[in-house]
This record gives C-alpha cells, structure tokens and sequence, in this order.
C-alpha cells in the first residue's frame, strides 16, 4: 500500500528568519530530488515559495515524519533541535486536503491569492523533470491543480484586491472607463506609494510620470518603473496633466492644497481626478475631496476597501471547502481503486481456475456432450461465477480506502498471500 505525506514550515508556524534557510532555491533542486530518491523515498515535490517550504512524499512504507524531516533538514546542515514547533505534518487523506488548501488559496497568508496554484504546478513540473513523480503524487497533484482552478472560476475567492495598490487598481477602474488612457503621477517615493504605481503601471496605466524633491530619487524610481521625471517644483502645473495622482511624501504639511487641486480640475474642463493619499501625515489637504469630479481616498479609506475584499472573500471558503472535499472524495476512491485491484486480481484469478476445474470435472463426467454444448455450458458457469462476485468486488473497490476494510476482505476470500500493488508507473519509467 502506498503512503503519502508531507512535512513543512510556513508563514504561520516560522518567522522568515527560520524558513530562509531551509528554503529550496532553483540551483539546488537537482541535488535535493537526487538526495530523497536516494533515500529510499519513492516519489517527492519540492513546493517552495516565499512564505512556505513543503516536501511531499509517496512511499511504499510508512516512514516516520522525523525520517522526512530529518533528510530535508539535513541537506542545509540544520539540526532537527533548531526546527522543533516550526514544522507541520500530514499524512494520507490529510496530507490531500493540505495540498488541495494551498492549491485553492486557503492557507496562504493573503486569502485566496493566485500565485500560489502557479507555484504549485511550476513544483510539479520540476518534480517531473527530475524524474521524482510517479503515480501517486501525479495524480494528486494534477487534483490539486484541477480544484485550485476550479475555485478560482466557481467561486470569488480570488475575486476583489488584497493590498492598497490593488484597491487603488480597482476604484480607478470604477472611476475611469480604461486606465489604458490614464496618466499616472507619483508625488514622493515612500514604499507604499511606489508599490501602488506599479500596481496601476501593471493593470495598464499610460504613463507614469515621477515627481520627488530629491532628483536623483525621482530618476531612479523612473528608471524603476518605466516613467518621466517631473521637477518638484513643476508639480502644481503637472497636477492638471494626471488623472490619477498617489502622494507619498515624507512633509510634515500638505503638498497638494485644495486651491492646487481646484485649479487643476479646472484646467482638466472637470474630467475626474482620482488623489490616492498614503502618506501619514497626510499629503493632501481633505477639503480637496469637497471639488465637482475630484475623488480623493486616504490610506484608511483604502485599507477599509481591502477588508471589504477580505470580508467577501472569507464568505466564499465554504463553497471552496465543498470543492476540495468532492474532489478529496474522487481521490480516496481512486485510491481504493490501486488499493483493491491486487486483491481483485487474485479473487478473480483463483474463482476462474475454479470454475475451470468444475468444468472440466463436469466434462470428463459427461464425455458424450457436443462441442456446442460444452461451450454453452462453459459460458454460463463464466457468466454466473461474475454474477457472484460482482457486487462484493464493486463494494471492495468502493470502500478499499476504509481502515480495516482490505484486510476483513482477504480474511473473507481466505487470501494467505502478501497482495503488493504494482509499482508506480511513471517511476518505472523514468
């Protein structure tokens, strides 16, 4: 019977500090698969991202966690002792539901994000290359890639933005009709801000134009992100040329006034203007939000967009959890499947041989009968033997996955043999 298990550390369980260094970069992928394949590990995926290092293995024995753990830790030099209450383990129809979690964007630390299924099948692939999957960690992971996609297109759980920038994105697309004919200037060069102009640079902005009172900075932030630079001293002429403006400075005051802004809108012929403030203090007097056609959001405002997002996205997890487990269902059962068909394969091997023997028996006792009629008589003792045994054997396939349910079925059909299930395909022939 085969096994399957994962052990790994994420963001809820390890501080970055801790999982860096058991993290598996690209350079080392080829030496790890090398080392677990070598360690008697029959099939293994390496899923590394930035908040989490999993190592997912299929085994014909059950190996302890300790042993699994000990070989990922090993390979970076770290000792088990430095690692204790910063891993997690799962095995079999837990180690299922973990993957199809992760896949769907439940166990991520920003619910429901989509770079996570990507990273999971860019895992797989690797694990393909390196000749490391074979039956079983294929099949649930091409599973686990198929719900992943599925929560994606059934449900919002990936719906809405999960970060300023994003809610930025999506109020601008609320306000304009296409951002493709929008023009975007980034006043300063905090963080936050910088992160926000990439996120409209990337949902299609125009162009982006760089306004900072050190020059250097705004050349470089340009260079960055693809913009011009604007003199800091150019910024009240500039402002009317924006549609949409993000403030990021350091000032202690407001770099943009209402009379500023008024002006620009006048100039604009009153075409919206969208002020994303995230600067703290605020950058933009709020009185400015009062203009016909101006719409301005501080950094509160956009943080409570995001809840909003979260909010929803939190009330789609049930319908994502339904999916996993129907998919986790099909899964067991094609398990019970591998697992039932050695015993099955036996079953019907040993009722064929007796109903041949019956036959022959009947035959020798019955030397005057014609060829047609022996094998109509033949055939209906095939027929009747698979009338039998049909129903028990479509019920051991269904429930193969049970605990118990294998070995009362040998003890029933007096099995005495060790039943192996062949060996998983795609590792035979790598």
């Amino acid at each position: 019977m085969m096994h399957i298990l994962v052990v790994g550390t994420n963001h809820k369980v390890a501080p970055v500090e801790v999982r860096e260094k058991v993290a598996f970069s690209e350079d080392c992928l080829s030496d790890a698969y090398r080392r677990f394949l070598s360690n008697g590990i029959g099939e293994v995926v390496l899923l590394s991202t930035c908040n989490r290092t999993e190592v997912y293995a299929a085994t014909s024995e059950q190996i302890p966690e300790r042993k699994l753990l000990e070989l990922w830790l090993s390979f970076f030099g770290v000792a088990q002792v430095e690692f204790e209450g910063r891993f997690y383990a799962y095995r079999d129809h837990d180690a299922a539901r973990h993957l199809f979690r992760v896949a769907c964007g439940l166990d991520s630390m920003m619910l429901g994000e989509t770079q996570i299924l990507g990273q999971v099948k860019d895992a797989f692939e690797e694990a393909q290359k390196a000749g490391a999957v074979g039956t079983y960690l294929g099949e649930l992971f091409r599973r686990a890639i198929k719900v992943g996609k599925r929560a994606r297109t059934e449900t919002a759980i990936s719906k809405g933005a999960m970060s300023v920038g994003g809610a930025a994105v999506e109020l601008a697309k609320h306000i304009f009709a296409n951002l493709q004919t929008c023009t975007v200037l980034l006043v300063g060069a905090g963080k936050m801000g910088t992160d926000t102009a990439k996120a409209l640079v990337q949902a299609g902005a125009k162009q982006l134009l760089v306004c900072n009172r050190t020059l250097s900075r705004a050349e470089e932030l340009a260079a960055e992100l693809g913009g011009q630079v604007v003199p800091f001293d150019e910024l009240a002429k500039t402002l009317a040329k924006a549609d949409i403006v993000i403030a990021s400075t350091g000032a202690q005051h407001y770099v943009l006034t209402k009379a500023m802004v008024a002006e620009a809108i006048r100039q604009r012929r009153y075409r919206p203007l969208f002020l994303i403030d995230i600067a703290v203090p605020r950058n933009i007097e709020p009185e400015a939000g009062e203009l016909d056609n101006v719409f301005l959001f501080d950094i509160d405002d956009l943080e409570q967009v995001v809840r909003e997002y979260l909010e929803e996205r939190r009330k789609e997890v049930p319908k994502v959890e339904a999916l996993i487990e129907h998919e986790l269902r099909n899964f067991a059962t094609w398990l019970g499947e591998r697992k039932a068909k050695p015993l099955i394969v036996h079953i019907l091997k040993e009722a064929q041989q007796k109903a041949q023997q019956t036959l022959d028996e009947l035959f020798a006792e019955l030397p005057n009968l014609s060829e047609s009629e022996r094998q109509a008589i033949a055939a209906k003792v095939r027929a009747l033997t698979m009338w039998i045994l049909d129903a028990p054997l479509r019920r051991i396939k269904q429930l193969a996955h049970s605990d118990g349910i294998m070995e009362a079925a040998e003890k029933l059909f007096a099995v005495d043999e060790d039943l192996q299930e062949a060996p998983s395909k795609e590792v035979q022939d790598k």
